[in-house]
């Protein structure tokens, strides 16, 4: 019995590892590349049940060990870059020069979420210049309107369909705008922001849909987004920050060829993973949500914050607009076969 109990979890560990592998938008496949991290935890207790009962396994020891350990050394190297171990992606800095700094949060506040009160304490005490709130519609909206006062710059659109957003700045923006950019039920930022050093910055928003029953059985759309936002960026004169709920794990394949092409750092490299979903489930928890910015700013802070009520964290970042402190080699870089791909699912049909 524990024969086939063992190699049937074999089986499946190698399955679902691999299955990310078939470069098909269909939502069984790309829901794969989310939980690596768990899938990392199975296999090793996995490789541990192998050897403990090898005795029992006679001759299929070795047809399950290897596949096993292959998968598993797929897995850590596709996670380790997000590991504190790794090497570091963008450089830290301090606090020195409050005219070239920004506060961020970003949050998925979860529409069913009625918890207003605990979520404007959690944004008094982190006190950001800058505010992405999603699945916001108008009760949300009308929560936040005590906000208003402190955050004279706002685009607002809610909506009851989970996709709805807020969006509040200290700064002074220009040419702000919600955009529809791929679908219409689907709300995006876009906005220049000015430092008070009189620096501008190109601000992106977003929160495309997942690939998972009940929102949309396929990646098309959110890849579609992600591809269009990292074109923009890739050839945008301004200091540039992505930020929002991407509803993309950060090892995926659709991530890292954003990351590519738009030149963008992740703070998270070296760091740690800063999973922010599910804020419910202690078992699965992935990153989701993003502040990426461009090589023109370091690190002061950056936090994981609280449990608000939500089924995501809020994601916390104090950046400062520090030109030539990020080495130029460090700067992700797409190559022609990875920028004719994004061209490809920028440009596909939805």
């Amino acid at each position: 019995m524990i024969r086939i109990i063992l190699a049937l979890i074999s089986f499946l560990f190698v399955g679902v590892t691999v299955l990310p592998w078939v470069r098909s938008d269909y939502w069984t496949f790309r829901s794969m590349e989310y939980p690596r991290l768990q899938k990392l935890t199975v296999g090793i207790a996995l490789l541990i049940a192998l050897v403990v009962f090898r005795g029992a396994l006679a001759e299929l020891f070795l047809w399950l060990l290897i596949p096993s350990v292959v998968s598993i050394i797929y897995l850590l190297v596709k996670i380790f870059p997000y590991t504190q171990i790794a090497p570091k992606e963008m450089k830290r800095t301090v606090s020195t020069d409050t005219n070239n700094e920004i506060k961020i949060l970003t949050a998925n506040v979860l529409q069913d979420n009625h918890q207003y009160q605990k979520f404007i304490n959690q944004l008094r005490k982190m006190d950001p210049d800058l505010l992405l709130l999603v699945e916001t519609d108008s009760k949300w909206a009308s929560a936040m309107e005590v906000l208003d006062q402190h955050y004279p710059y706002r685009l607002k659109h809610p909506m009851d369909n989970t996709y709805g957003l807020l969006f509040f700045s200290r700064f002074e923006l220009r040419n702000h705008k919600i955009l529809f950019r791929v679908e219409n039920d689907v709300p995006s930022v876009e906005a220049e922001l000015k430092l008070p050093s009189g620096v501008w910055v190109k601000i992106y928003g977003l929160h495309p849909k997942p690939p998972v029953p009940g929102e949309s059985l396929y990646s098309t759309a959110k890849d579609k987004e992600l591809m269009k936002v990292a074109s923009l960026v890739e050839y945008e004169k301004l200091p540039c920050i992505v930020m929002g709920d991407l509803n993309d794990v950060a090892w995926s394949h659709v991530t890292k060829l954003f990351r590519k092409v738009s030149g963008l750092l992740d703070p998270r490299r070296g760091r740690g993973f800063y999973s922010t979903f599910s804020a419910l489930h202690w078992w699965f928890r992935v990153p989701l949500d993003y502040i990426f910015c461009s090589l023109h700013f370091g690190l002061i802070k950056m936090k994981r914050l609280p449990p608000n009520g939500s089924d995501h964290f809020a994601m916390f970042i104090h950046l400062k607009y520090a030109p030539g402190l990020n080495d130029k080699a460090d700067e992700p870089e797409a190559d022609e076969k990875e920028r004719s791909e994004a061209r490809e699912k920028a440009n596909e049909p939805v």
